[in-house]
């Protein structure tokens, strides 16, 4: 029976489906707890109104934990007082981030454990290998974004990509048009992993220069395959 989760705890979950999905993790990452997004910057999205108090928060984080929803970190172990003759065994956490378990992802993927609006997260977030400043992600529904991505088609966004890869310098072959489709369909798959690895290699020796432009069009898409 799926667990009852309340419109703040609905939130956290959303929030970090995106940022699982859009830094291209698989399942692996489940057996370790990974550093998701910073807890103060959840705050900083979430807590924005009247609906959802800090307190909310906090409460809806602890629950979220009990659930084994979501796992926050670092862990810090215990110090025993030297000399002392109880010795105790273990740790806590600090709550500096969050990230999902195997059964929080499979939460967040569920239709009625989506938020009833979204928030945004403005911050720096990671996402496979590069730190994106000030990047937009909604965790209920998508935001439009700079480049407008949001009113791209699938057509618009190879357009997009190929004018970006040519702007640079870069003719574009029939592979590396190939490539590019499947970068989108991948994406639209919410295969982040995938796509990026394909997006990397069009772009070559580029890559760490193109990253910060291209690689938030393909994330837009990720997002909108997730419902998000």
């Amino acid at each position: 029976m799926a667990a009852h989760l309340d419109e703040a705890e609905k939130q956290i979950l959303g929030a970090l489906l995106v940022d699982f999905s859009e830094r291209g993790f698989d399942s692996s990452v489940f057996r370790r707890s990974y550093e998701g997004p910073k807890i103060s910057d959840l705050i900083n999205a979430i807590c924005t109104s009247d609906d959802i108090s800090t307190v909310d928060f906090d409460l809806a984080l602890k629950d979220l934990e009990k659930k084994r929803l979501i796992r926050t970190g670092p862990y810090k172990a215990y110090e025993n007082r030297p000399g002392s003759g109880v010795m105790v065994v273990g740790g806590y956490s600090l709550r500096e981030y969050a990230g999902l378990t195997e059964q929080g992802y499979r939460a967040a993927k569920q239709s009625p454990n989506r938020p009833n609006k979204s928030q945004r997260i403005v911050n720096n977030v990671h996402i496979s290998g590069g730190n994106f400043n000030n990047m937009q992600l909604a965790a209920g529904e998508v935001i439009s974004q700079k480049l407008e991505t949001n009113s791209l088609t699938e057509s618009g966004t190879l357009h997009e990509l190929i004018k970006i890869l040519e702007t640079h310098g870069t003719v574009v072959t029939r592979e590396q048009q190939a490539d590019l489709e499947s970068v989108i369909i991948h994406a639209n798959d919410g295969d982040g992993k995938t796509a990026k690895s394909l997006l990397e290699k069009v772009c070559g020796p580029a890559w760490q220069g193109l990253q910060p432009v291209m690689w938030p069009i393909v994330g837009d898409l990720i997002k909108k395959s997730l419902g998000i």
